[in-house]
């Protein structure tokens, strides 16, 4: 029997290699490679299972609107009772475990949900620019510091974006929106005179 293997990128075969990734003088795009995703559902308010969060992730549950990193790790707020928890594929499984173990005992769940998301990192000068052409984000360094994490439409689709540092963002979609997000990129970049890879 054949062994399938996890594909890293989704978006490579979708766009002429000449236009994507995109790499200007003042704003880059390009997806993330795949990468672990847990979906976290549990009571922020039960000590217990922030406690049991934390020593299984190395990160405390962040507050609404927030991420929490290290290293290659990362825990975002998703919703009032859910986070996303964002790791290396080659660890997903041991991370999925750890989580599980968390919530164990308690009304909490961690699913495991990697291949049903893509991500775009956007950087460069004129990222916030880009990503507010196509959401009404105030991304002021005031309302959208480094570390703020917000659920929302942007091109029209369901997104989490991360500010994950100085003039950069994640965009992560519905692996399904692949196709429509990254012609909508590819479309609203042609304004800032990017030149692709």
């Amino acid at each position: 029997m054949a062994k399938l293997e996890a594909a890293i990128y989704v978006t490579r075969r979708l766009a002429p290699s000449e236009r994507f990734p995109v790499r200007g003088p003042t704003l880059c795009i390009d997806e993330q490679p795949l990468g672990g995703i847990v979906r976290l559902q549990g009571d922020a308010g039960d000590a217990g299972f922030a406690e049991a969060v934390s020593e299984a992730t190395g990160l405390a549950l962040p507050a609404p609107e927030r991420f929490a990193a290290r290293g290659d790790t990362c825990l975002a707020w998703s919703g009032p009772t859910e986070w996303l928890y964002f790791c290396s594929l080659d660890d997903e499984q041991a991370r999925l475990r750890a989580l599980q173990a968390a919530c164990d005992g308690r009304f909490a769940t961690a699913t495991l949900i990697s291949d049903s998301r893509t991500g775009f990192l956007v950087s460069g000068a004129d990222s916030a620019s880009l990503l507010a052409k196509g959401c009404a984000i105030d991304f002021s360094a005031a309302a959208c510091p480094i570390g703020r994490v917000v659920t929302t439409r942007f091109a029209g689709l369901p997104t989490m974006l991360l500010h994950r540092g100085n003039h950069e963002y994640l965009v992560y979609v519905d692996v399904s929106y692949a196709a429509f997000l990254l012609h909508w990129l590819l479309d609203a970049v042609s304004e800032f005179a990017a030149v692709p890879a």
